[in-house]
């Protein structure tokens, strides 16, 4: 499409792959100056940056911008905090695990989690991000900046964490065996305390059991620290032979900067508005989940500490590693050192074919 005579002067892409290498987007940089894109958070825009090479991402120039983003954190069953005396959201990692620590002692699954297919990934990749105190070198390895390792202290103490909540009856004895389908609906059932997942499990906990259940991001490693979360952006690009650029250009700050076209970013499109600190909030039902990750977002953009997913680092590291080793990990199969060895050996093997 972007190769023809009839190109679309906006256009949604799930990754660039070549179409920076062959020149058929545009270079976003002097809109981003145009339009004061340069001074809102930066991290929202480093998975859709590339450098001229159009593999190296996280750094060059700009060629994607969307109107929000998928969101990772933690949902809450209310009425279960309530018999644990949970009054708020943690705000510490050791507040966290002393909460699943009481849940544990009343006889509540403290987490539900769906190891079968990465779930348990997601919290490994929070504590890493908790223990290293940047989201810098995860994102550096994510994006193969040239020395970035996963092999490091933080994720061996990440996994040595993992490990042990598995070892303290803190995820069901089948975790592993459990998919992301099955374990929203165990957690709507009241199955247990917690569910580190996306917000893209939102809507259909509002629209199951409306008001019962809340959200916070996964807690800094203390208190006052800054927050982070893996995110992805729902990229919008403007095709190199489009017509009409700048007024593509002007329908991306548009879509992020307009309170209309952000309260539609939520209602329509079930994502979290992405956009400068101080964009109106979109409203949205009291007490609901999707109002709760729309609050989060915001709390993470003040942080500046949106994150890419350890499982797109290459294109099959979540299959041929994360998962399986994941499971090894909580399995208490493997050593946290030996976890994360492997990550790096693998992650090397893929790059190197």
């Amino acid at each position: 499409i972007l190769s023809g005579t009839n190109v679309p002067d906006v256009v949604r892409l799930a990754s660039f792959g070549n179409l920076v290498k062959d020149k058929l987007l545009t270079n976003l940089d002097p809109y981003a100056s145009a339009y004061g894109w340069t001074k809102w958070p930066q991290s929202q825009f480093d998975s859709t940056r590339l450098e001229a090479n159009g593999t190296q991402r996280g750094s060059g120039s700009l060629y994607g911008v969307g109107p929000g983003f998928g969101l990772t954190g933690v949902f809450y069953n209310k009425t279960l905090a309530a018999q644990i005396g949970m009054t708020k959201a943690p705000t510490s990692l050791a507040g966290f695990e002393k909460l699943m620590a009481k849940a544990k002692a009343a006889g509540i699954l403290p987490m539900v989690e769906n190891g079968k297919d990465g779930g348990t990934g997601f919290i490994l990749q929070n504590l890493q991000m908790d223990y290293a105190g940047s989201t810098a070198p995860v994102q550096k390895w994510n994006y193969d900046v040239k020395g970035a390792t996963i092999d490091s202290p933080a994720t061996v103490q990440a996994a040595t964490t993992l490990q042990q909540w598995a070892e303290d009856g803190y995820f069901s004895p089948d975790v592993n065996a459990v998919d992301q389908t099955l374990a929203p609906t165990q957690f709507i059932s009241g199955k247990g305390l917690f569910f580190a997942s996306g917000n893209w499990q939102a809507p259909g906990i509002d629209q199951a059991a409306s008001g019962q259940f809340g959200f916070f991001l996964f807690p800094p490693k203390n208190s006052g620290g800054k927050y982070s979360a893996m995110t992805s952006a729902d990229t919008l690009a403007i095709p190199s032979k489009a017509r009409h650029q700048a007024a593509a250009a002007a329908f991306l700050d548009f879509i992020q900067t307009n309170a209309v076209a952000r309260q539609d970013t939520v209602k329509l499109g079930g994502i979290v508005p992405a956009g400068p600190i101080g964009a109106s909030t979109p409203s949205t039902t009291a007490g609901s989940v999707v109002g709760a990750t729309v609050k989060s977002f915001g709390t993470l953009l003040k942080s500046d500490g949106l994150v890419d997913f350890m499982a797109n680092a290459t294109a099959s590291i979540n299959v041929n590693a994360i998962v399986p080793q994941t499971q090894l990990l909580v399995a208490g199969k493997t050593t946290p050192q030996s976890f994360s060895t492997a990550l790096q050996t693998e992650y090397t093997r893929e790059l190197a074919q």
